[in-house]
């Protein structure tokens, strides 16, 4: 059989060129390729799942902070507004109906004021997908390093 021939298993599969030297076939480097391919896939669909996973925890945590700061500010609305009619009324008897709408009003906005603060500091616990991007960066090295090492492989048996 000649060199190039796809029976000698030194043939790469291409122009019938073969590898030289001390015997790595073109099958070999190709299969060596075709695992480095499907690794860098299979880390790929394991970072996809990864991100989801991390996305969905964060995206809970923004639903379960939005709904509270929702519910608490239609609560703190509500409760406002029937307070403030009792309270006005109440400090009414004690002082001009101005003042005490005025220190309703004020009492009011800082307890409000309070509420959302508290849920913009549950929003702020969200994170980025830290543990992926992590991950990512070690697979980008490792496929760099991969890649380095069959590229050195395929230029020394050349």
């Amino acid at each position: 059989m000649q060199p190039g021939n796809p029976d000698t298993g030194r043939d790469f599969g291409y122009e019938g060129r073969t590898v030289p030297g001390d015997g790595m076939s073109g099958r070999e480097f190709g299969s060596l390729v075709g695992e480095f391919f499907d690794q860098g896939k299979r880390l790929i669909r394991a970072e996809i799942a990864l991100a989801k996973t991390e996305l969905r925890q964060e995206a809970t945590k923004v639903k379960a902070g939005s709904v509270m700061v929702g519910a608490g500010g239609l609560l703190l609305f509500i409760g406002a507004l029937a307070f403030a009619a009792f309270a006005i009324i109440l400090l009414g008897y004690a002082l001009p109906l101005w003042a005490a709408a005025l220190i309703v009003t004020v009492l009011f906005l800082g307890i409000g004021a309070g509420v959302a603060m508290a849920g913009i500091k549950s929003l702020k616990q969200v994170h980025a997908p830290n543990q992926t991007i992590q991950t990512l960066k070690e697979d980008s090295q490792w496929a760099s390093r991969t890649f380095q090492s069959v590229k050195s492989q395929m230029h020394g048996h050349a």
